[in-house]
């Protein structure tokens, strides 16, 4: 084999090799050799020069996407992030901002029958399938994608995504009970504390919503939280990211992985995002640069976004904390979060009960997406199939 059917598309902030199930082998070294190949992974220099993946961990990413036998559902999401300097895929996590453009995948390799009319967005059922979630991702009409029968319709409405040049038609994308039945607080606390590089101890916040989350004070990292990432010292910053991961992951009752992620969260201050824009104190809730590996992400995860908005709402958690008290009461309509990348809004239904403790019922934003390219990925000797 030396080609693969695949599609190349970005979904919010991130982009991805999408796949069929039907055109990959059964999960295992086989499978993960041929992508490692497509993305051009290893590569000591971490640019993958060799294959189609960009160098870092927000486009080097792949979805396996196939008609779901769950009742209730259109089709099934498996997630890869694909390391670039080592030769492994980790099928742990998801992606939220990829997850938007699972649906207008679905729609143009035919996993869906079509019904996109204008001004209505058509509901497209996803399992999640490495988080055990359900999702349901709203495609409107007039979207970037080669969805046959759909070329008629214009979209009414087109929106911007921070950190993404151009404006699209919105997908929302719609998480279901997003912590899987797991506690959304894994330890049922509001505040968890670990200890800093030099063992000093700093509060956090645990989320299970979306992915595993840890939020931890701007400040206790020698942060402003308004920071870009390439103002950070990653000398600093990434050993105690690490240093926190490796601390947190036996409370998420997981093994570490490239998760969970670290969240470092300040209130709201007047900054410029990476397209040199100021963003007033006023335009936010909070502050947050979360961790992606091997870096700070240049906006923010999707799913980083879905904990974040359920963590705001925990009365006594580290986001709780850094909403002006006078926004607290309007965080059921969204949280506003401002990142390297600008701001993004995001919903969470959040409720408390004595016997369950926090839940959330659903969560849910808006990302765009759009095809990129479709057709064949060609491997390296190396990524063939035997």
């Amino acid at each position: 084999m030396r080609a693969l059917r695949a599609a190349w598309l970005r979904g919010g902030t991130s982009k991805g090799l999408f796949f069929r199930a039907q055109d990959l082998p059964p999960s295992g070294a086989g499978r993960d050799a041929l992508i490692l190949g497509a993305l051009g992974s290893p590569d000591p220099s971490g640019l993958q020069l060799n294959g189609v993946g960009g160098g870092i961990s927000s486009t080097s990413k792949v979805a396996v996407i196939e008609r779901s036998q769950r009742p209730g559902y259109n089709v099934d999401y498996l997630f890869g992030q694909v390391e670039i300097k080592d030769r492994s895929v980790n099928w742990q996590g998801s992606c939220g901002n990829l997850s938007a453009a699972v649906g207008i995948f679905s729609l143009a390799e035919n996993l869906v029958a079509l019904s996109l009319q204008a001004g209505q967005a058509q509901q497209i059922r996803v399992w999640q399938v490495n988080q055990g979630y359900g999702m349901v991702i709203h495609v409107p009409a007039g979207v970037d994608a080669p969805i046959q029968g759909a070329h008629g319709a214009s979209a009414e409405k087109l929106v911007g995504v921070a950190g993404i040049p151009g404006r699209e038609p919105p997908i929302y994308v719609e998480l279901l009970e997003p912590h899987s039945g797991k506690p959304l607080l894994p330890t049922g606390n509001e505040i968890d504390q670990l200890e800093l590089l030099d063992g000093r101890p700093v509060d956090a916040t645990l989320v299970t919503a979306g992915n595993p989350t840890i939020f931890v004070p701007a400040e206790a990292a020698g942060l402003r939280g308004a920071e870009l990432p390439s103002e950070m010292d990653y000398g600093a910053v990434l050993p105690l990211v690490e240093h926190l991961r490796k601390q947190a992951a036996p409370l998420f009752g997981m093994e570490l992985s490239d998760q969970p992620r670290v969240a470092f969260l300040a209130s709201p201050q007047g900054y410029c995002n990476s397209s040199a824009e100021f963003v007033e104190a006023e335009a936010i809730d909070l502050l947050s640069r979360i961790s992606t590996p091997g870096r700070i992400h240049h906006a923010h995860t999707g799913t980083g976004t879905i904990a974040l908005a359920c963590a705001a709402q925990v009365e006594g958690s580290i986001a709780w904390r850094c909403v002006p008290e006078a926004r607290r009461p309007q965080l059921t309509e969204g949280l506003r979060i401002g990142h390297p990348g600008g701001v993004t809004e995001v919903r969470a239904d959040i409720r408390r009960s004595t016997e369950s403790g926090w839940h959330a019922v659903g969560a849910g934003f808006e990302r765009t997406a759009r095809y990129l390219m479709r057709g064949e990925v060609f491997l390296p000797w190396e990524g063939r199939a035997p």
